[in-house]
């Protein structure tokens, strides 16, 4: 009967090599999702690295979401003003539980929409933190990127 040797994951990935890009962003920024996006349809190698959110801040969190809660305000806002405009109603509630769902929807289909940029252009996106030391980048995930700096 052979021995088996139990390996724990940590162990596992301090012997896994880093894998080896043509460019490796910082920030999963729209800037950044475009050049990669560019840089890979052009063949090269590219990883994104993003902290926390599929686009950056702006389609996650920031600009989109809340364009589209103002847009629910403006719509309510028009409803009650309704009469100015010739249209009489019997009254209407929000519902800022459909309000937010609405808001999530958008957010998770723009981040298919990412993730399937990435897919077709061949472009890695990897969720962690990057760092560089001025020669290389590497990230702190379980698949660690690496790119030299010419």
């Amino acid at each position: 009967m052979k021995r088996t040797e139990s390996i724990s994951s940590a162990q596992v990935l301090k012997k896994t090599q880093p894998e080896e890009f043509d460019l490796v962003i910082l920030g999963g920024g729209t800037g950044s999702t475009i050049a990669a996006w560019t840089f890979a349809g052009e063949g090269k190698q590219v990883a994104v690295v993003e902290r926390k959110y599929i686009g950056g801040s702006c389609p996650n969190i920031a600009c989109l979401p809340s364009k589209n809660i103002i847009h629910s305000a403006k719509v309510a806002s028009y409803f009650r003003r309704s009469k100015e405009f010739g249209i009489t109603h019997d009254g209407f509630a929000i519902d800022m539980a459909d309000v937010r769902e609405r808001k999530r929807s958008m957010v998770r289909a723009l981040n298919n929409i990412y993730m399937g940029n990435y897919r077709n252009t061949g472009a890695e996106f990897i969720l962690g933190t990057g760092v560089t030391n001025g020669r290389c980048v590497s990230s702190n995930t379980e698949s660690p990127a690496s790119a030299s700096i010419a």
